[in-house]
């Protein structure tokens, strides 16, 4: 079974075409963009170490051709890959744009999101993938490298922002007759989160508030973000306006986010304590407290779902990903609250799982 990840990232390319090779570090400009595809072979790749499929993976970055004389001459690969996706889109609906977090070299990133798309797929819910892969340096965890890698998340923001502009240039300057109906989604686990402040700030600067509605659903997963961010318009806040609804799954369990409040000096954590403010939370935003359901330990054939920190919980906890196929299934449109096995309502769009 073979399954194609589309990337954008501002990792330097060291190869492009065919057989491309991606560094661990930033282009020499920090919001420079490359696109490409990585492509896996095998099934049920999220059951497996990524150390077990990854180095075979086959990485393509189309070759580009920049015309300083007349712009419409150029040969982007961005174009060249957003049409693979509107073709991918044709035949499977949507797609979801992954964001991922802290300690990540390239082929990891990418592995998370074969991942992501296979196991979507089992849950009966097959898109497109397209990564946003910033340099995180992939290089442990310590509080120097959470440290390295927050600042890199940081100067990526613009980056991610870039991308999202070029998408929704890209469908704008689609035919009417070309356009897929497909819907678009955005998940950012962990200090993804931190990269999507930069990405929504930097659009300000071209757009102002009126970030473009791209997006249907965004799921914040483990965000490593103030937990105010929602309600700042200097933080995330001005997403509100680019997408239809907003789900922030959070669990008080989450020891990484711990280390990050505790250790790093952070404000409170939005993926650890979900928004504060509670009655001034964007009636947008659904909220959703995972602790219940968290798998701290499993054993035998269950021993990929181990996660000693509770922060992985977004892929690897059955649940969780029951919930997350539920919210990108539309299910919140219907008569979610009657589902009393799955969520229990705590007050408002405050959910706990069970």
């Amino acid at each position: 079974m073979a399954v194609n990840i589309y990337f954008a990232t501002n990792r330097k390319v060291l190869k492009d075409g065919d057989d491309a090779e991606i560094g661990e570090t930033f282009h020499e400009n920090f919001d420079e963009l490359r696109f490409g595809r990585a492509s896996f072979t095998g099934s049920e790749l999220y059951k497996k170490d990524l150390d077990s499929f990854i180095g075979k993976a086959k990485v393509h970055v189309p070759k580009e051709k920049l015309s300083l004389e007349d712009a419409a001459k150029s040969k982007l690969g961005s174009t060249a890959i957003f049409d693979e996706v509107r073709q991918e889109m044709l035949k499977k609906g949507d797609a979801l744009i992954f964001v991922h977090g802290y300690d990540h070299k390239f082929r990891e990133a990418a592995g998370r999101a074969a991942q992501l798309q296979q196991w979507l797929a089992a849950g009966g819910k097959d898109m497109a993938v397209l990564l946003f892969t910033w340099p995180s340096a992939g290089a442990g965890v310590s509080r120097r490298t959470y440290a390295d890698d927050r600042k890199r998340a940081e100067i990526s923001g613009p980056a991610l922002g870039r991308a999202l502009l070029k998408a929704t240039d890209f469908i704008r300057n689609t035919p009417r007759n070309d356009r897929c109906n497909g819907r678009i989604h955005l998940l950012c686990h962990s200090m993804g989160n931190w990269a999507l402040r930069g990405a929504v700030q930097a659009m300000r600067t071209f757009v102002g508030n009126n970030i473009p509605p791209l997006f249907d659903e965004v799921i914040l997963a483990a965000a490593d973000e103030d937990d105010d961010t929602l309600q700042s318009n200097y933080k995330v806040a001005p997403l509100l306006r680019g997408c239809r609804r907003i789900t922030v799954y959070y669990n008080h369990q989450d020891l990484a986010l711990k280390a990050s409040d505790y250790a790093m000096g952070n404000p409170d954590r939005l993926g650890r304590s979900g928004p504060c403010l509670t009655p001034q939370c964007p009636s947008k935003v659904a909220v959703v407290n995972v602790s219940p359901a968290v798998v701290w330990q499993a054993k035998g054939a269950a021993a990929w779902t181990a996660d000693p920190t509770g922060h992985q919980y977004f892929r690897n906890n059955t649940r969780v990903r029951q919930d997350i196929l539920q919210v990108l299934g539309g299910k919140l449109d219907e008569d979610f609250v009657a589902d009393k096995e799955r969520r229990r309502n705590d007050i408002g769009d405050y959910w706990r799982l069970v």
